[in-house]
């Protein structure tokens, strides 16, 4: 019998798994396209992260769903203006910018007491209700008696469930009832320039904007509409803004600005005088890049997205960091460019916008 040198047998055992990667390759290769194209689909359906932390750490937060479009919630219903358009126009003609059954571009997020999911998508347009557990998918605003949506950015929902929309292009805030049909109007001429984050103090009556390009976060009562004050001015000093975003109420009544350019989340108390803030430019747990959407649950826990840092942290009502959740990518449990954020403190629900995914996450606090 021939014997063989060790260096021999391991050249011909890389040989022949040499041979077998490229049968492989081969045969993946001969894949119809379609296979392909499930494969990638079935890949990008799998949560890269199921809980943070993650293991053997105790988990906090968990990740739920992911809506993207009609089809996630089992709704089959288009816009009617859409649908008449491409009846009339024909589809290529009907506007390049429309998506009837999903997201372009998903900027505000808000949960209303029915558990309906409201998406403000910037560039479509539009704003749409999604209803998981009736199998809905509306858009809102498409009647004739109200200003057409030009920039719709900010949202939030009032205790009867009314919902109010910041629009950046109208320069006012539209305001819907639970039935989604258009009430009123907020915002006399130049009181807004870019109305951003919205977010409603039902307690003292009062509707919170965040104006992005007035560098002020502007006070109106919830009954009438009307201005009550406003809060800032531009610059970096305690109860000035650079650029601010988003704007939270917590059970308390503290409201919580994302100072966004200024690399910060400013506290006032239920009075509007400053109270502090918490948050610099870095790269360590409590430092942002670009802080936008937040949000305040039942337990005074902030949460603050960061559109740069493709995740969304969590703090103490007093600014301390309690942990981080997602980062770059496509996958369920990753993030690319968050912009929005809300809070159902009732079931302890996190909801999330994602600008460049095109979709809304949705998380759940877990044990204390």
């Amino acid at each position: 019998m021939t014997a063989h040198h060790p260096s021999s047998r391991r050249a011909i055992t890389l040989r022949a798994a040499g041979l077998a990667l490229a049968a492989l390759a081969l045969l993946t290769a001969s894949l119809p396209a379609h296979v392909h194209a499930q494969k990638q689909a079935d890949a990008s359906r799998t949560p890269a992260h199921t809980v943070w932390p993650p293991p053997p750490e105790e988990p906090r937060v968990r990740y739920v769903a992911v809506y993207a479009g009609s089809d996630d919630v089992g709704a089959t219903r288009r816009s009617r203006t859409i649908s008449l358009k491409e009846t009339l126009l024909g589809r290529a003609q009907a506007g390049a910018r429309k998506n009837a059954n999903g997201f372009v571009k998903p900027f505000g997020v808000a949960v209303d007491g029915f558990g309906r999911i409201i998406v403000a998508d910037s560039v479509q347009a539009s704003v749409v209700v999604m209803d998981p557990a009736r199998r809905q998918f509306l858009p809102i605003g498409e009647n004739s008696n109200q200003p057409a949506f030009h920039t719709p950015i900010g949202l939030a929902v009032d205790g009867a469930n009314n919902i109010y929309v910041g629009d950046n292009g109208l320069n006012r805030v539209l305001v819907f009832g639970p039935d989604l049909a258009y009430r009123t109007a907020i915002g006399e001429r130049d009181e807004m320039l870019a109305p951003s984050g919205l977010a409603v103090d039902q307690a003292r009556g009062r509707l919170y904007v965040v104006d992005s390009r007035k560098h002020v976060l502007l006070v109106y009562d919830l009954a009438t509409g009307k201005l009550q004050t406003r809060i800032g001015k531009r610059g970096f000093e305690d109860g000035e803004f650079n650029m601010p975003t988003g704007v939270a109420v917590g059970p308390d009544g503290r409201v919580y600005v994302t100072d966004t350019m200024n690399y910060r989340v400013e506290v006032f108390g239920p009075d509007l005088r400053f109270l502090w803030s918490f948050g610099s430019l870095g790269v360590r747990p409590g430092q942002f890049r670009r802080p936008k959407g937040i949000a305040v649950d039942a337990d005074n826990v902030v949460y603050v997205v960061d559109s740069d840092y493709n995740n969304f942290q969590m703090f103490t009502s007093q600014g301390q960091p309690l942990m981080w959740v997602g980062e770059m990518g496509n996958r369920p449990g990753q993030l690319l460019l968050p912009a929005g954020i809300a809070v159902d403190r009732q079931h302890r629900r996190i909801f999330v916008s994602e600008q460049y995914n095109k979709r809304v996450q949705v998380f759940e606090r877990v044990g204390q």
